[in-house]
């Protein structure tokens, strides 16, 4: 076995890129740091490092001496974090959720994190399957996914719901626009903090009016609708095919409930949560997503919300292993999240 002093030396070492200063943060001597270097090379049976006057370079036995020693450094403190169960507030936490989720609560969580200085808060964007898979492996401790989970091998808790909502840009092309006048009555704008428009430069954050709003739809809104997203093709990402299904099937409109998404044209896809609605804003298309997405845009004042009969919504659930309790830490987390979501 490696003794794991040379190790740490040696991380230093390469990390300042020089003796002296490694000696300092070690509180060791010039001559101690090189004593260690040399019995970790007579260890490992290989030149390390090459001195180039004050400096080194590693070889190529030496970065992987490097990785080796870091991973070793990492799985000892992820041990370590690990003895501390009981500690409410210390300790690494990881939770995996989608991005949109992850916009609601990070704010919430790097608060609780400020408070405790001691909690390592990660905060995981992942897929639906890929949370269930983490959880059902034991990879994972913790996740927010939509929909009640039916495996027997998943513990999961009802947080609250997240609203969907199918985002147009606010200004259509002048030729579609034309062929469906009766769009803006059927379309939710938006209102600041304040209660006037937002706008970009404002600084005040864009809030999505009640999609569930007084405007009544026109009888011929699915139709207008349908020409709409017709015209327009859909902005993909990762879950809009599931979104566009739940939306279909609950939004109320008749038109929408047998089309299939999988058919519908598409111009463009992005997979990063931040840029969807940037296409949309610019007339380039539309897409569902849910709607607390919008407070985290510059450019809410170029969207709009599709005013449907139904409300639709996803119920939002904690998802855990159901043999072993989390170590206290989470459940502070959980509580937070709670607050966020509830």
């Amino acid at each position: 076995m490696i003794n794991p002093i040379w190790l740490d030396t040696f991380i230093t070492l390469v990390e300042t890129g020089n003796f002296t200063r490694t000696a300092e943060q070690r509180f060791m001597t010039q001559p101690g740091v090189s004593q260690h270097l040399k019995k970790l090379e007579e260890a490992c049976q290989c030149e390390l490092v090459v001195r180039l006057g004050k400096g080194i370079q590693l070889t190529e036995q030496g970065q992987r001496v490097y990785r080796y020693a870091k991973e070793q450094q990492e799985k000892e403190q992820d041990f370590i974090a690990s003895l501390k169960f009981d500690a409410p507030f210390e300790g690494k936490c990881v939770v995996a959720c989608s991005g949109a989720i992850a916009q609601r609560i990070y704010p919430a969580l790097l608060a609780l994190q400020k408070q405790h200085s001691a909690l390592n808060i990660h905060v995981e964007v992942a897929p639906r399957r890929t949370i269930l898979s983490g959880i059902a492996n034991n990879t994972l401790e913790l996740g927010i996914v939509t929909n009640q989970p039916e495996s027997e091998d998943i513990h999961s808790e009802y947080l609250g719901e997240e609203a969907l909502g199918l985002i147009l840009p606010r200004s259509l092309p002048d030729a579609l626009a034309a062929q469906v006048p009766g769009l803006s009555e059927n379309a939710q704008g938006f209102i600041s903090s304040s209660g006037s428009g937002s706008g970009s430069g404002s600084g005040s954050v864009a809030k999505v009016a009640s999609v569930s709003g007084k405007a009544k739809s026109k009888t011929d809104g699915g139709r207008t609708l349908k020409a709409v997203i017709k015209h327009l093709g859909l902005i993909n990402h990762p879950d809009a095919m599931h979104y566009l299904q739940r939306y279909f099937n609950d939004c109320g409109e008749a038109e929408l409930a047998n089309i299939n998404p999988n058919k519908l044209p598409h111009t463009g896809y992005i997979n990063q949560l931040s840029q969807i609605l940037l296409p949309v804003s610019e007339g380039l298309g539309y897409t569902v997503l849910p709607t607390s997405t919008l407070d985290f845009v510059s450019f809410a004042d170029k969207l709009t919300v599709y005013k449907a009969k139904n409300e639709v919504t996803e119920p939002l659930y904690s998802v855990q292993t159901p043999h072993s309790a989390l170590p206290a830490r989470y459940q502070v987390v959980k509580q937070a999240i709670t607050q966020v979501l509830g």
